[in-house]
């Protein structure tokens, strides 16, 4: 792999924000980089607060009518208030684990440069007087952290520490071992007045276990917080976790015997083999992933240049490609099979309290995380989200029937590894950012796109999830005065409008989010399930579509309000450009112009995450100045105390605070600025190359991005134009090749490379 894939720097992180992220799914590691004193801080991905709890539902069904009439009589205050009435609490939180500290007092950051390798998913440091690498392996399921130094024999104390009580520490001859309870409730940090609880019954919380083992040539003793090395030149460190997480409705059982016994085998395993072994294990499970895609945009200037500098540096196209890669490798590190799904930190938080409880936010920033895994060739790290959605859909169809009386299953703005689905909020919150009933059914959207990219008949799990979500959607629309179908109440995700009382408000009728979610996952239900045809067909002949205003906008609410934030950092009612598939410059050309007239209105600035979300509808807009510009938006540097988007110094996306869904919105962006394929022609896929190329990229190469249809694509071009393509099919398949202005019909045999050169 060329420097593109490695992040560079030459000084130990100061903040959290500086370190380098590590993990295979499950545990998850920053590492700080210092020599003198060494911080890896630890997260395994079922550490939550809370525990399944039984939900008592209010009069939803009342509340809903009342809503609905104050709305009839244009009351939205009152409709608040009734809105208000179903709101169920709050979500749980995603905790830290332990943070790993290394002391080695007489060591010197002399000759310093810290990195870390995309390729090989390892973090290394070096200074004058030793080394040091750590990686967290898949296959051995633990944090491996190898340190050498060439001073002569010396010193070196190993200390464990929690935000949690640590229970029963104990170590000796080189293993340590302790477990720590997680809180029973965790409020969110921006609820004023709430504070943790530890409530010590059975049940009521996770209970979590850590061991570790040393080796090393030196001598070995049991220390207050772990071991110390005395007389060493080398060490190994092997750390395991695990916890009573089962899934979202099995209470935790507390054994902590047996919790400990597991995480000790785990590590006793792993502790057994030569580091070197484990290592070359690691690197080949993590290539075997990461090493599907590359990605030249061309020779940098800067390639060998401290990461952190060359974000303060001018626009920089390889900066660019490094990002693509990172998003990627943050997708192979924190999704895979059998984990739960990336939190809106991945799975790397140190906070009992982090932003927004670290939670799954599904108005937008749990699906923005995972857009990027299929098109950039990481299938296998859909699979925490598509099985999380079956537990979700469980939960969620208690609360269609429960609090609305309703068939099929929803799920609101937030959930968390319980599968919470019902509105949040205290009985008092603010219905933009708790009342929106349609997080399940833009989660449905990913099922849809599973089938579409890999080909793959929907499982009839996921059959129920996707059917579930439409019933859910049919139930849920009403008749309105004209004749059509709507929503209400109606809200577009975490915006408002101003009232005629003149506060903002956020309660409305129809609003276009709702309508084109809902018209999305009919229209695709009709196509892949057939269940309830007639009942859909129906419905779908009365929704209205998206409407145009005056200005040449695409319209957000069904009446023209005034607009609260005429620049929010949400825009959802361009759902059918993006995620959605109907609305482009061939398909929907008023649409499409008046998308990108919103989003030109917008303006340029905003969060890091909304400027990634940007991006990708710019490229399916085929505005390719304006994507650019998203790009160079995005990699602009921030720190910590920041208040516009952009990245940190390890290039984590900025919200701020910190928000993962930027990255992987950026990686799913580039891919659509290279290759399109959500269009099809009479029935016949079309694949677009180089729908939108940004200016500043004129030549380059892809290798391996994925194509609805189950079509891998290689890619070359020079000056802006194409001039080789390889195209190599899953299974028979006819597509439309569009590039440079010209269509071409290729029939693709199964397992047989196409190629076009120019």
């Amino acid at each position: 792999m060329t420097s593109e894939t490695t992040l560079r720097y030459d000084s130990p992180a100061t903040a959290w924000t500086d370190a380098l992220p590590l993990g295979n799914g499950r545990i998850g590691t920053m590492v700080f980089g210092g020599v003198a004193r060494e911080r890896l801080q630890v997260n395994d991905d079922t550490c939550w607060s809370g525990a399944p709890r039984a939900r008592s539902a209010p009069d939803g069904p009342a509340a809903l009518a009342a809503a609905r009439d104050a709305l009839d009589r244009d009351d939205v205050r009152e409709a608040e208030r009734q809105v208000q009435r179903l709101q169920g609490g709050f979500v749980q939180a995603y905790q830290p684990l332990v943070d790993l500290w290394l002391d080695q007092p007489d060591a010197t950051a002399d000759g310093y440069s810290r990195w870390l390798r995309l390729d090989e998913a390892v973090a290394g440091q070096s200074w004058s007087g030793g080394t040091q690498e750590a990686f967290v392996s898949r296959p051995a399921g633990v944090l491996v952290v190898h340190r050498t130094w060439s001073a002569g024999p010396g010193a070196l104390d190993v200390r464990i520490t929690s935000e949690h009580p640590l229970d029963g520490a104990a170590g000796e001859h080189g293993r340590w071992s302790a477990t720590l309870r997680l809180p029973s409730d965790a409020p969110p940090d921006y609820v004023a007045g709430t504070r943790l609880a530890r409530d010590p019954r059975p049940g009521t919380s996770l209970t979590a276990a850590v061991a570790l083992e040393v080796r090393t040539d030196g001598v070995v003793t049991a220390g207050p917080d772990g071991p110390r090395l005395r007389d060493a030149t080398w060490v190994t460190l092997v750390l395991a976790s695990a916890t009573d997480y089962v899934d979202a409705t099995t209470p935790p059982h507390g054994d902590a015997y047996l919790l400990r016994a597991t995480a000790a085998a785990s590590v006793a395993a792993a502790a057994a083999r030569e580091v070197s072994s484990l290592r070359d294990e690691h690197v080949a499970d993590h290539a075997r992933l990461f090493d599907r895609v590359t990605l030249d945009l061309g020779t940098s200037d800067t390639a060998g240049t401290p990461t952190d500098q060359r974000l303060a540096g001018p626009p920089d196209p390889g900066l660019a490609a490094l990002a693509f890669h990172y998003g990627r490798y943050l997708m192979i590190a924190g999704s895979r099979p059998g984990t739960l799904p990336l939190t809106l930190q991945g799975i790397w938080n140190e906070a009992v309290r982090p932003p927004w409880s670290s939670n799954y936010t599904i108005n937008i920033n749990t699906q923005m995380n995972y857009w990027p895994v299929l098109s950039a060739n990481l299938a296998e790290c859909h699979e925490p989200l598509v099985r999380w959605m079956g537990e979700l859909a469980v939960a969620g169809s208690r609360t269609a029937t429960e609090l609305y009386g309703l068939r099929g299953w929803t799920a609101h703005h937030n959930s968390d590894a319980w599968a919470f689905a019902e509105p949040v909020g205290d009985g008092a919150s603010d219905p933009a950012w708790s009342f929106w009933p349609l997080g399940g059914a833009w989660l449905a959207r990913h099922l849809v796109d599973q089938h579409d990219f890999t080909g793959e008949a929907l499982s009839a799990r996921d059959r129920a999830v996707l059917v579930g979500a439409a019933r859910f959607v049919l139930d849920w629309l009403v008749e309105l005065p004209d004749g059509s179908l709507g929503t209400r109440p109606a809200t577009s995700p975490e915006n408002s409008f101003i009232a005629p009382d003149g506060a903002p408000a956020a309660l409305s009728t129809s609003t276009t989010a709702d309508l084109a979610i809902v018209r999305d996952l009919l229209e695709n239900v009709l196509r892949l399930d057939g269940t309830d045809a007639e009942e859909i067909t129906s419905a779908l002949a009365r929704l209205p579509g998206e409407r145009v205003t005056a200005d040449g906008r695409l319209a957000e609410w069904r009446d023209d309000v005034p607009e609260a934030e005429p620049e929010h950092r949400h825009q959802s009612h361009l759902f059918r450009v993006h995620p959605g598939t109907s609305v482009d410059p061939d398909q929907e050309p008023a649409l499409a112009r008046a998308a990108l007239a919103t989003l030109d209105a917008r303006g340029p600035e905003s969060t890091g995450w909304s400027l990634a979300w940007r991006l990708n509808l710019r490229a399916r807009l085929r505005d390719a100045a304006g994507a650019q510009a998203m790009v160079d938006a995005f990699l602009r540097p921030v720190d910590e105390h920041a208040h516009g988007g952009g990245v940190y110094r390890n290039l984590f996306c900025a919200h701020p605070p910190f928000q993962i869904d930027g990255n992987f919105g950026l990686t799913a962006g580039v891919v659509e600025l290279l290759l399109q394929s959500h269009r099809t022609v009479d029935g016949v896929r079309e694949l677009q190359l180089l729908p939108t190329l940004p200016p500043a990229w004129p030549s380059g190469s892809v290798r391996g991005l994925r194509a609805r249809g189950g079509v891998t694509v290689d890619l070359t071009w020079d000056e802006g134009v194409l001039v080789a393509a390889r195209l190599v099919a899953d299974r028979d398949v006819p597509v439309l090749l569009r590039a440079g202005g010209t269509t071409e019909r290729v029939h693709l045999r199964a397992g047989e490379a196409w190629s076009l050169t120019r």
